[in-house]
């Protein structure tokens, strides 16, 4: 599924809870790695070949860790941006994931200075997994694969994340699957049937899934739904939430849909955030 799979090493703090991802992924087809390192193009001191050197040094010595352990292993030390160099770094050699660690809050404050990981998510047609860092103000409450919770709005752009999440639920324990009734679907269909709706369409995702230990809990609410998808995942528990990149406006497609954005700055698990799929490659 995860054939090749981008790490995001230039995260320095953040390498340690990324490589430990690593096993999950092989578990899940990772065969090849591309260890990339972006030079931010601004910081003068980036630009030294001595601290050039001293990074292709670290890069070198993970590939060197990460052959041991099966992986093929390729290196990427650029200048730049990250995220543009992440983006087209995975389009280039055709990747099947980019993992990257996500900070939290504390450090989407630099949003309007342009955070690497939103900018990432807004640019990237390639599956992202944000993995959460650990830190003073932060409590990682789960990571992994364990226990998904698919949230989707059943438009087309969700499609891809509802297969992914079917194929990953192959080797999960647990599933949840929720649907946030908010105000604009009430408008259309009145809350009675906006409700009834939503059960349908979650349970026909449901018929989909293979067998697993614990049956799908379903979960069709009213409210906020990037508030309600945070609460579900904290109250059950869940390692990993898998979502679109944006919601039902197609013109949104170079953008980062406000429900997939607010639960990337706030998670405390691990997020799969999965593009809409060309529609040459759509079934």
């Amino acid at each position: 599924m995860f054939e090749h799979t981008i790490v995001a090493a230039h995260f320095a703090s953040a390498t340690s809870p990324l490589f430990a991802s690593l096993e999950e992924l092989k578990a899940r087809g990772t065969r090849e790695l591309t260890l990339v390192d972006v030079l931010r193009s601004h910081h003068a001191s980036s630009q030294s070949e001595e601290h050039r050197e001293e990074a292709r040094r670290r890069l070198e010595e993970e590939k060197t860790e990460f052959e041991r352990a099966g992986f093929k292993v390729n290196i990427e030390l650029r200048t730049g941006q990250p995220a543009h160099e992440l983006y087209t770094i995975a389009r280039t050699r055709g990747a099947s994931l980019i993992l990257v660690g996500s900070r939290g809050e504390q450090y989407f404050r630099e949003f309007l200075r342009g955070s690497t990981v939103l900018q990432l998510m807004r640019k990237t047609t390639t599956p992202t997994l944000l993995e959460p860092i650990e830190a003073d103000y932060r409590k990682v409450r789960g990571r992994g694969f364990d226990h998904l919770m698919l949230a989707t709005d059943f438009s087309r752009s969700a499609g891809a994340a509802e297969s992914m999440a079917v194929d990953l639920a192959a080797h999960a324990h647990r599933i949840q699957l929720v649907h946030v009734v908010e105000d604009d679907e009430v408008d259309v269909y009145g809350e009675a049937a906006a409700l009834a709706r939503a059960r349908d369409e979650l349970d026909a995702v449901a018929q989909r899934l293979p067998q697993m230990q614990e049956k799908p809990e379903l979960h069709v609410v009213r409210g906020t739904a990037s508030t309600e998808i945070r609460r579900i995942a904290e109250d059950r528990g869940v390692t990993m939430i898998v979502m679109g990149k944006r919601g039902n406006s197609p013109i949104r497609e170079l953008l980062l849909g406000s429900t997939t954005q607010t639960v990337v700055r706030y998670a405390t698990q691990s997020v799969l955030v999965v593009p809409q799929r060309p529609l040459a490659s759509q079934d």
